[in-house]
């Protein structure tokens, strides 16, 4: 395990604030996020972001695929019962193979659930950080490259939309 080279608590710097700095020093390591139970780990490579992964509730991959209309429900219930015998076998590569979903299908749902986790703990304003140097993400196929400033302008450009939403069903 690594020595934190930086550590503190959200509130007194922001997880945005903590991720533009690794991304200004082009740090690469794991940022390690925790807010009550719940634990987020941001990998960083040369400070972009190219994986997440939480503990907390989030968007899953088959979800996504049942709300663009890729997969039925009943799908990937039967896929995740089979792969409760199968353990360590990834619910994206069994619905790749079983012909249900396409790997670009499949790719465009896990960088969906990884934009998700990180949209949502740059809103934390609680809780604690600490910045692993040089620990790489896990052997993952599927990689995000985020610049922190483009993924803000996506962050408002979202919210946005969604008071627009909310307007407009007020108005009806």
């Amino acid at each position: 395990m690594s020595t934190p080279i930086l550590a503190g608590a959200i509130g007194a710097f922001s997880p945005v604030h903590v991720l533009r700095l690794i991304q200004h020093a082009r740090l690469t390591g794991r940022m390690e996020l925790r807010r009550g139970a719940e634990r987020v780990d941001l990998f960083v490579e040369q400070g972009r972001s190219v994986f997440a992964r939480s503990t907390g509730a989030t968007l899953r991959v088959g979800e996504i695929l049942i709300r663009q209309g890729d997969l039925r429900p009943e799908v990937i219930e039967l896929v995740l019962a089979i792969q409760s015998d199968q353990p360590g076998k990834r619910l994206g590569s069994m619905l790749v193979e079983s012909g249900s979903v396409t790997e670009a299908q499949v790719r465009d749902a896990v960088l969906g659930v990884q934009r998700r986790i990180l949209c949502d703990v740059l809103l934390w304003q609680q809780g604690t950080f600490r910045f692993l140097f040089g620990e790489h993400a896990p052997g993952e196929d599927v990689r995000l490259d985020l610049d922190v400033d483009r993924l803000l302008v996506g962050i408002l450009a979202l919210a946005g939309d969604a008071l627009e939403r909310q307007r407009d069903q007020k108005a009806a």
